[in-house]
C-alpha cells in the first residue's frame, strides 16, 4: 500500500459511477444458506423462482474464491472472492426497454468481486471468523441488488425491469467490495494501474501528464510502479496526484478499457451491515466490533442503488422519464435550500460542487440525481427513522413524512421498488445476543429479533428498518426469539433452540430437515418442532412447517 494518503479516492469518484463511496456519511447532515444459490422471479417476491412477463429470473450464484477469467486484472490487483448475478431472460434472449424495443445482447452477469485480506490476522480462528463475515456481508450485497432488480408487478416503472437487469449485465456492472477506505485506495489503485499496462499505455499517460520528475516512475510492470510511487508520492506529492489523475483519466476515456471496470462501484465492508450483527442491531455503537475511520452507518442500499441507476437506469432509453424526473426534482430542491428557502433535502454547497465535479460521463446522468435517489429510498427503508434527518439532511425519515413532504419522491419509489425486501435475510444471532447483552445488561430478555416496528417502551430504533423484512433464517451459534410481522413470513432456526412468533399473516417455518426425521408437539398455544439438525423450537402463530420434502398444515 502507498504510504501517502493521497486523493485517489476523489479522484476515482469520476471514474467510478460518478459518486464516492464514503460522500455521505451519518456525521453529514430467496432463501440461501453460505455459498448457495438464490433465485427469485423477477415478478415475484421471498425466495421463489416465478416467471414475469418478461420471463425473466434473478438468481444469486455460489460465492466462489476464483474470478472467472474474464475478470483477470481485478485477480490480478488481490481480488480473491466472486458472486455472479445472473440474468435469465428465459424464451427473449434480449433485453427490452419499457417500449419494448431491443437493446444489445451480451453478457447475462452483473458482478461482484471482494478482497478479503488474509495476512491481517495472526491465527487461524481469527481469520476464518473475519472470512465469515466477509462472505456473509458479500453475500447480503447480492441480495440489496436482487431487491432492487425485482419486478413489481402493476405499478408504473416497474412491473418489467428486464431491462435495467441487462442493461447492467450488458455494462458488465460490478459491484467491488473491500474493508475500509484504505483497502479501498489500495485495490482501486492496483486496479487501475493494472488496467493501463495491460493497454500498455501506463508509461505514455505517466509522459502525458508532463510531471517534471515522472522520470523517477519505473512504469516496466506494475509491482515496480507501486515501488517506485512510494518514494515518489511522498517526495512529489502535487506531482504524483497529476499523474494518477492522468492514468485515471486515460483508462475511464479509453476504448481498450475493460468495461467491467469502467462501469463499476465500491462499497466498503466498514459500511455494510448483516441483518442482526451488533452494527445493524445498535446502529454502529462503540462496544461493536471496531471497523475503522467512518464506520458509522450501513451504506449498502445507497451504493448498490447507485450502481444500478448508474448502469442500468440512468443510460437506459426506457427510463429516461423516471431519470428525468429525478434529475430535475434534485435540482429544484437543491436550488430551493440554496435560495434560503424550504427544501426537504438540503445537501451542503461544498458536497454539491463535489458532485458536479465528479460528472464526467453525461450518460449516467448528473451525480446529484443518484445522491438525491439514493436518500429519498434510505428513507423509504427506514434507515434514518432514529435520526432527525437522513442523507445530505432528508427531513422526511418516515414513509408518511415522504408521502407529506416529498410526495413526488414517495411516489416514484413507490412504483419502482418493492415496499417489503425481497430476499430471505440471514439474522446474526450473536449480534441480536451482544445487543442484548449491552443494551439490557441487568435485564433477563431472552434475546429476541423483532420483524415489527418499536412503539412501546424500551424503543429499538433497528425495528425501523427491520419491520420491513418478510423472510428471515437465524444463523450462528446462538438461541434466540424471533417475533415476525403482519405479512406472509416465512422464517427457519438455527441448530439451537428457539421461540418463533409468526404474528399476523399465513406464516410458514421451513425446517431443514425431512418430515420422518422431526417430531411435533401440539400444545393449547403453540406447536414445537424437534429435529435432529434443528433443535427443538417452539412455534406461535403459524401456520405451516416446510420440510425438505413436504409442507404440512397448522390449521384444523
Amino acid at each position: 500500500m502507498l504510504n501517502r494518503q493521497y486523493v485517489i479516492l476523489a479522484l476515482l469518484g469520476a471514474a467510478l459511477v460518478g459518486c464516492n463511496s464514503d460522500s455521505n456519511s451519518a456525521s453529514a447532515g430467496g432463501s440461501t444458506s453460505a455459498g448457495g444459490s438464490t433465485s427469485v422471479g423477477a415478478s415475484g417476491g421471498g425466495t421463489s423462482t416465478e416467471q414475469s412477463n418478461s420471463d425473466q429470473t434473478v438468481i444469486i450464484g455460489e460465492l466462489s474464491k476464483t474470478l472467472p477469467q474474464a475478470l483477470s486484472v481485478a485477480k490480478e490487483a488481490g481480488f480473491n472472492l466472486y458472486i455472479p448475478v445472473a440474468i435469465n431472460t428465459g424464451a427473449l434472449g434480449s433485453a427490452r426497454n419499457n417500449s419494448g424495443s431491443s437493446l444489445a445482447s451480451g453478457n447475462n452477469t452483473i458482478n461482484i468481486i471482494a478482497y478479503f485480506d488474509e495476512t491481517s490476522y495472526s491465527t487461524d480462528e481469527e481469520r476464518e471468523t473475519a472470512r465469515k463475515v466477509v462472505e456473509q456481508k458479500t453475500q447480503r450485497a447480492a441480495k440489496i441488488l436482487l431487491h432492487l432488480l425485482t419486478n413489481l408487478p402493476q405499478s408504473t416503472y416497474g412491473t418489467d425491469k428486464s431491462s435495467i437487469a441487462e442493461m447492467m449485465a450488458n455494462r458488465q456492472a460490478t459491484l467491488m467490495l473491500t474493508a475500509n477506505d484504505d483497502a479501498n485506495e489500495e485495490m482501486l489503485t492496483k486496479l487501475f494501474i493494472t488496467e493501463a499496462h495491460r493497454q500498455g499505455k501506463l508509461q505514455q499517460w505517466i509522459d502525458d501528464s508532463s510531471q517534471p520528475n515522472s522520470n523517477e516512475l519505473d512504469a516496466s510492470t506494475v509491482d515496480a510502479f507501486l515501488h517506485s510511487s512510494e518514494t515518489f508520492a511522498n517526495a512529489y506529492p502535487s506531482q504524483f496526484d497529476a499523474v494518477i489523475e492522468e492514468i485515471l483519466i486515460g483508462v475511464q476515456t479509453s476504448s481498450n478499457s475493460q468495461q467491467w471496470l469502467v462501469h463499476s462501484q465500491s462499497l466498503m465492508f466498514r459500511e455494510l451491515t448483516v441483518e442482526g450483527d451488533c452494527h445493524y442491531m445498535s446502529n454502529f455503537a462503540n462496544y461493536c466490533e471496531d471497523l475503522g475511520k467512518h464506520a458509522d452507518r450501513d451504506a449498502g442500499f445507497e451504493e448498490i442503488l447507485h450502481l444500478v441507476q448508474a448502469q442500468g437506469i440512468a443510460p437506459n432509453p426506457g427510463y429516461k422519464i423516471f431519470q428525468d424526473q429525478f434529475q430535475q426534482r434534485a435540482l429544484d430542491l437543491y436550488n430551493q435550500h440554496a435560495a434560503g428557502q424550504h427544501s426537504v433535502w438540503q445537501p451542503t454547497p461544498s458536497s454539491w460542487n463535489d458532485w458536479l465535479s465528479d460528472d464526467i460521463d453525461p450518460e449516467i446522468g448528473p451525480s446529484y440525481s443518484h445522491e438525491y435517489l439514493a436518500a429519498v429510498f434510505e428513507a423509504y427503508m427506514g434507515m434514518w427513522e432514529h435520526r432527525s434527518s437522513g442523507l445530505d439532511s432528508y427531513q422526511a425519515v418516515t414513509r408518511s413524512d415522504m408521502r407529506d413532504d416529498d410526495f413526488e419522491a414517495a411516489f416514484w419509489i413507490e412504483n419502482m421498488f418493492h415496499d417489503y425486501l425481497q430476499y430471505t435475510a440471514n439474522i446474526d444471532s450473536q449480534g441480536v445476543k451482544t445487543y442484548y447483552e449491552n443494551r439490557f445488561p441487568q435485564s433477563d430478555l431472552v434475546p429476541t429479533f423483532h420483524m415489527s416496528k418499536s412503539t412501546h417502551p424500551p424503543l429499538e430504533p433497528y425495528t425501523f428498518k427491520s419491520r420491513w423484512l418478510v423472510n428471515a433464517k437465524i444463523v450462528g451459534d446462538e438461541a434466540i426469539n424471533v417475533t415476525a410481522n403482519d405479512q406472509d413470513n416465512q422464517i427457519e432456526g438455527n441448530s439451537k433452540n428457539n421461540a418463533i412468533d409468526g404474528k399476523d399473516g399465513t406464516d410458514t417455518f421451513v425446517v431443514a430437515e425431512a418430515f420422518t426425521r422431526c417430531s411435533i408437539l401440539h400444545q393449547k398455544h403453540s406447536v414445537t418442532v424437534k429435529c435432529p439438525s434443528t433443535g427443538m423450537d417452539e412455534l406461535l402463530n403459524f401456520e405451516k412447517i416446510k420440510f425438505t420434502d413436504r409442507t404440512i398444515s397448522l390449521i384444523d
